[in-house]
């Protein structure tokens, strides 16, 4: 089972201490009468910390309570994940090439048979000027004009010249006489394909020759780019060119920025981690990503500084891409044919621009997310719906008040569905508000009845999710155009913000979570009160400033996170995502309809062959309940039997409940009735051989129903009864165990 884990929070990382012993959070704070010499851990000598001798600048200052941060000890760049990215961007950048000139080879062969020509001609005239020292009629001419020594001078340079020739002569015919002896052994006993050899090799030597000065037979397929190789000077220069006083001045003193690591690879790009001068934040630079990106000479999209966590603020990693973002590869979402989810963890949402899978989480926290039509928002709720749908133990619910069907292959797995901009599909999702309210006081009341064990802090988990005695399963309710409902005339108003704060509020801690998605994100197509309580936001390209503070927090835009510096279309699914941790700049996993309805597809399967399908799933437009009670439904086809075997009960639910468990098996019977904490045990049905199965008796102490006696005899299944019209309908439970 594939499953993403939930990030670890401050409270996992914390080391672990015997139990009963004391930490202490912090160190005193030191009285003047302290004496505050310190030893060396490893010589055990006196260091003189606070002895006076002489000023700190707080460079080597740490906390006391922070220990040394260690190095990794594989370096990040020879990390198995970098050199899978360099193999994979050279096996790439092969393949191009090759297919680049695969398709060209024609126009190369012509091109090269023609310069070959060229080539021969060229070097048979070279060959005679050779041969007729052709440097030789130069300096005759010369002597002879000149008239110096008068005959003697040319005479001279005559005689020369014939000595010349003729010795090069001899070697040219020579030469011709061996090439043809050569020439006719080879016609004789050479085969076809040793001519086309020599052919193919002399051929390319000849173009070369005949080739115009400057241009090459082969053209590049890759143009190089200008942008240079990132190094620590260029970064310096970088950095120097933001006009912040600090950095100029320690430049300008001779001094050097503080480089924590080397300037390595990462992903399609590489990182560099340093300290800035006193006084200056990684949110500084952070305010000033484009000037940065101009003092790089890199695309804006390929810039990206962000803080170090859990390091002081003036901390920076600084990724530079190899090239703009929005020219890279989406990803698409990684459980399209395999693998599972956990809404209590998180679930596949996004990557970084240095291709980190980011995940999402969802238990105990609710959504915003925002943006200008067409720019992504949809794709991501799919990621997000998708997850949900992926983990059985999770109830969707889905309003798509835009009409475009966007949701649509989710349907088959949600307990509430619609989608429509009329008004019966705002009633609907206005319904459901209602019904979630209700859920979370319903909840409530199991929950002041839990034992304290049971649920710990005072949330619901995993364990208590499973357990179906007391439905209490996830719930994710996702509202797309949400302004549609939230400003409707009839439907919306301020008792629809007032029910949905209440479940934002309260619902987390018991497994209730929403997801609103808007183009309009103002404050009254999402008031505060709905907004605030959202802790989870997820900005795309918007308009203006107003847009962008509006979903990711006042304060964002001043803070550098702005989402209206994206380009419209070129930068689509590219989002501020502001979620367990700092904000930070994530592409959406890409997730189109036909990839979509394969994961429902999955999910619905699962969900039969564990027998949690409900509401709008089947066929149910209008469910009240999240899920299906499958205790009650098994003791409904027990009838009288006293036990029966789990292949039994498989084939009566099979029969009689053919909508919701039309695909269920004996081993997925099983498996229920052990979680249900049913005792599955060799039973025997009359005259039959014990198998494994389980008792009616169990099933009703599960039930709460201990009415019936357990030693009823025998029965058939359950048929029809006559009602007081004198029709049949079907028995109840209550029926056949009194019958």
């Amino acid at each position: 089972m594939s499953t993403l884990d939930k990030p670890a929070t401050d409270h996992d990382t914390a080391d672990d201490t015997a139990e009963g012993t004391v930490v202490p959070l912090r160190p005193a704070a030191a009285r003047p009468d302290d004496d505050l010499t310190a030893a060396d851990p490893e010589t055990g000598e006196a260091t003189g910390v606070g002895s006076g001798d002489g000023p700190d600048d707080g460079a080597g200052w740490a906390p006391g309570d922070d220990e040394p941060r260690r190095r990794p000890i594989v370096p990040p760049q020879w990390t198995r994940e970098n050199w899978r990215a360099t193999l994979a961007d050279l096996t790439g950048l092969w393949w191009y090439k090759t297919r680049y000139h695969g398709f060209r080879a024609p126009k190369y062969i012509v091109v090269t048979a023609w310069y070959a020509v060229r080539g021969a001609r060229r070097l048979s005239r070279r060959l005679m000027a050779w041969w007729q020292w052709t440097d030789g009629w130069v300096l005759e001419s010369q002597a002879v004009a000149a008239g110096r020594s008068g005959h003697h001078d040319a005479m001279n340079a005559h005689r020369e010249g014939k000595k010349t020739r003729a010795a090069r002569g001899q070697i040219v015919a020579v030469s011709a006489l061996g090439a043809a002896v050569v020439g006719l052994v080879g016609l004789k006993y050479l085969p076809g394909w040793a001519w086309m050899g020599l052919g193919t090799v002399a051929a390319p030597v000849l173009a070369r020759h005949g080739a115009p000065q400057g241009q090459p037979i082969i053209a590049a397929a890759v143009v190089p780019t200008a942008y240079q190789t990132p190094t620590p000077e260029i970064i310096t220069r970088g950095l120097g060119s933001l006009g912040i006083s600090a950095i100029n001045t320690l430049l300008k003193n001779g001094k050097e920025l503080a480089f924590i690591s080397d300037v390595h690879r990462d992903g399609d790009g590489w990182g560099v981690e340093l300290d800035l001068p006193h006084g200056v934040t990684a949110t500084n630079i952070l305010q000033k990503r484009e000037e940065l990106a101009s003092g790089l000479r890199r695309p804006l999209s390929a810039t990206w500084p962000e803080r170090v966590a859990h390091e002081h603020a003036g901390r920076l990693y600084l990724w530079i891409g190899r090239r703009d973002i929005s020219k890279a590869k989406p990803v698409t979402y990684p459980l399209i044919r395999t693998g599972t989810t956990d809404v209590f963890a998180t679930v596949p949402f996004a990557v970084t621009p240095r291709g980190q899978l980011v995940g999402a989480p969802l238990f105990e926290y609710n959504w915003v997310i925002g943006a200008a039509p067409g720019q992504g928002k949809t794709t991501g709720v799919r990621a997000l719906g998708c997850g949900i749908a992926l983990d059985v133990l999770a109830d969707l619910w889905i309003h798509e008040l835009a009409g475009k069907g966007d949701l649509e292959p989710l349907a088959q797995v949600c307990h509430r569905y619609t989608s429509g901009v009329d008004d019966d599909a705002v009633a609907y999702a206005a319904e459901s508000v209602r019904k979630l309210k209700a859920e979370v006081r319903r909840r409530s009341e199991i929950f002041k009845k839990l034992p304290r064990e049971a649920k710990p802090d005072g949330k619901l988990t995993r364990e208590l999710a499973a357990d179906r005695r007391r439905n209490l399963r996830p719930i994710g309710a996702i509202f797309d155009e949400v302004q549609n409902l939230i400003l409707h005339p009839d439907h919306g108003g301020p008792a629809l913000v007032e029910d949905l704060a209440h479940v934002e509020r309260l619902g987390r801690a018991y497994g209730i979570f929403i997801i609103f998605a808007t183009q309009r994100p103002d404050g009254d197509a999402l008031p505060p009160k709905v907004r605030d309580l959202a802790l989870v936001r997820f900005c795309l390209k918007v308009p203006d400033q107003v847009s962008n503070d509006m979903i990711l927090g006042t304060g964002a835009y001043k803070a550098g996170y702005r989402a209206s510096e994206f380009r419209l279309d070129v930068d689509r699914g590219l989002g501020w995502y502001n979620g367990a941790g700092d904000m930070q700049a994530v592409r959406t996993l890409y997730l189109d309809l036909h990839d979509t309805a394969r994961i429902a597809d999955r999910a619905r399967a699962m969900r039969q062959a564990a027998g949690v399908l409900s509401g709008y799933a089947l066929g149910d437009t209008d469910a009240d309940e999240p899920a299906s009670d499958f205790a009650a439904d098994a003791l409904t086809v027990f009838g009288d039997a006293r036990a029966l075997w789990c292949e039994s009960i498989a084939v009566r639910l099979r029969e009689h409940l053919p909508a919701r468990y039309a695909d269920i098996t004996q081993e997925a019977v099983s498996s229920q009735l052990r979680a249900l904490g049913v005792p599955v045990k060799n039973v025997r049905e009359p005259g039959r051989q014990p198998r494994k199965g389980c008792e009616r008796a169990a099933l009703h102490t599960i039930t709460g129903d201990h009415d019936t006696p357990p030693d009823t005899p025998p029965g058939p299944a359950p048929g029809p009864a006559p009602g007081a019209d004198g029709e049949t309908r079907p028995q109840t439970a209550g029926e056949t165990a009194t019958a």
